[in-house]
């Protein structure tokens, strides 16, 4: 039997694991239980995950706009830390980028500024510090724009967008 699990990074270093048996008319019962201790290590990599793929393309790639900030509701599966954001940037859409992690309540968790940005396509900006999230909770990735930002029209009006471990929201919810 495989068994795989998210470990929180908060995880202590070992646990131990029991499994008992009972039933079926058993009169030996001294040999129903048995234990497992399991060392629990750490990696410096983890897998990193997005809500869209490199290869999506929004249907309007720049809408020409002043100064704004967009964002999307999201939760994960599980806990883990959020170490970056990205953004879809159109031909055209230059000027300062700057990406925002907030709590659902609107607390800024982190930004980041975007640099060497290319003329098109998918950006990305690290967080100084990682920002633990946790599981089955509400957050906001955004990013401010100084002259526009990319959309489909009523893209979450119906349905949100689902990439396990992580969820796009659809509106409303």
């Amino acid at each position: 039997i495989a068994v795989t699990v998210n470990v929180s990074s908060t995880a202590p270093a070992s646990v131990t694991n029991t499994a008992a048996v009972s039933g079926g008319g058993e009169t030996n019962t001294g040999n129903d239980q048995a234990t497992d201790p399991t060392t629990i290590s750490s990696t410096s990599t983890g897998t990193a995950t997005s809500i869209w793929p490199v290869t999506a393309v929004p249907g309007t790639a720049w809408y020409n706009d002043s100064p704004v900030t967009v964002g999307v509701k999201f939760r994960s599966d599980v806990s883990g830390n959020i170490t970056g954001i990205r953004f879809y940037k159109g031909a055209g859409n230059n000027g300062t980028h700057i990406g925002l992690l907030y709590s659902v309540s609107g607390t800024l968790l982190a930004q980041a500024t975007f640099s060497g940005e290319t003329a098109s396509g998918w950006q990305q900006a690290n967080f100084s510090t990682p920002v633990a999230i946790a599981a089955n909770t509400t957050y906001v990735a955004a990013y401010f724009s100084t002259s526009g930002f990319a959309y489909d029209a009523g893209y979450f009006a119906s349905a949100g967008v689902d990439n396990a471990p992580l969820h796009a929201l659809r509106t409303g919810v």
